[in-house]
């Protein structure tokens, strides 16, 4: 049954994104749409034909995308069951010398896109007395990392605001999550020199990056009607880097 309700993922064209609608699709879910901001071929080539119907282009820190994103949902798919913030980005900057536009523009692209989101859906989700939202952190929220003070911030403020939302809306059968992800194998770390990503893994004490699989896995629970009693928690997945 969860199989088949309708599943809204944002961020679907990023390496971790595009991952995990390739694994969903795998294990049986038809109706998964995807929202992402810039064009590439990732999406086009998991859905072919299909692409416009599973897909829709939209900045999601303008509501009036949102509107069209929404809208594009009920013409196609009808009243969502899930949403899976994935979207976000980060750059590089210590903290003294980050200017004011830049740090706005990373709370944005991470904390704005999952609030206006969640705030956009979440009427239906109480209408219907189900619904699943999966939000997503990282480690450096809980371990910082020099360089990145904004995205740090950014992805720890979303911790605080789905464990409200989760307290918010236990009373109609709706659990909100939060996936606090270490490093991965794909996304953000491909911006990283390899000698970089090496030092991670050798650091990891499961000494691997992780896989969409790892992460597949853990969504498909939180999705299912066994996952209805797991609420307002923060999921760590990160090989041990972080306890």
């Amino acid at each position: 049954m969860s199989h088949l309700r309708p599943i809204l993922i944002t961020g679907a064209n990023g390496g971790i994104g595009s991952g995990l609608v390739t694994y969903l699709k795998a294990r049986g879910y038809e109706n998964i749409v995807c929202q992402y901001h810039r064009e590439d071929n990732k999406l086009r080539e998991l859905f072919g034909a299909e692409f416009n119907r599973h897909c829709f282009r939209a900045d999601l820190t303008k509501e009036s995308e949102l509107d069209g994103l929404h809208q594009h949902v009920l013409d196609f798919f009808g009243q969502i069951y899930a949403v899976i913030n994935l979207a976000g980005a980060s750059t590089s900057a210590m903290s003294w010398k980050l200017p004011v536009e830049e740090f706005q523009q990373v709370m944005n692209a991470n904390l704005l896109t999952t609030f206006l989101t969640c705030r956009k859906f979440i009427p239906e989700l109480r209408s219907q007395g189900v619904g699943r939202i999966i939000n997503t952190s990282s480690i450096v929220a809980h371990k910082g990392v020099a360089g990145a003070a904004h995205y740090c911030a950014a992805k720890a403020a979303i911790t605080g605001f789905t464990k409200a939302i989760a307290l918010e809306l236990a009373n109609k059968n709706i659990t909100a999550n939060v996936l606090a992800l270490g490093y991965f194998n794909c996304g953000l770390i491909e911006e990283l020199a390899e000698v970089t990503q090496e030092v991670i893994k050798n650091a990891t004490p499961v000494k691997r990056l992780g896989r969409v699989e790892d992460i597949g896995g853990l969504v498909e629970y939180l999705l299912s009607d066994e996952g209805s009693f797991m609420t307002g928690q923060v999921h760590h997945l990160n090989g041990g880097l972080y306890l």
